[in-house]
């Protein structure tokens, strides 16, 4: 077929599947880019929702359950990869640190709480 032969319309019909080729491309990527977005915002309220579920302070106790070894943040990473602990209020944590509690070396609680040996 020449050039001369295509008529305007098979011109037109031509433009037609150019231009769809192209916006399925573009509503591919925009829908790409939704997709990474609802990602993102789930990890947001995840992450919201862990930090409202996580208590300010741990107790870290020892194999036995009675004797307690930590004191830590409750965000410690730490804290979480032993298992042995439970949540306890600010005043439980300045008392188990004024009863010679160790604080973690990682997260610092005793200077969180600005207790003062």
């Amino acid at each position: 077929m020449s050039e001369d032969s295509l008529s305007r319309l098979d011109l037109l019909y031509f433009a037609r599947r150019v231009v769809q080729q192209q916006a399925e491309r573009a509503l591919a990527e925009i829908d790409r880019w939704i997709a990474a977005e609802e990602r993102k915002a789930a990890a947001l309220r995840r992450d919201a929702e862990r930090n409202r579920q996580r208590p300010d302070w741990l107790v870290q106790y020892g194999l036995n359950r009675r004797n307690i070894d930590w004191l830590h943040r409750g965000d410690c990473w730490a804290a979480v990869k032993s298992g042995r602990c439970r949540p306890v209020t600010r005043e439980q944590a300045l008392d188990a640190l004024r009863h010679d509690v160790p604080a973690c070396t990682h997260c610092q609680p005793d200077t969180e709480l600005r207790f003062l040996e």
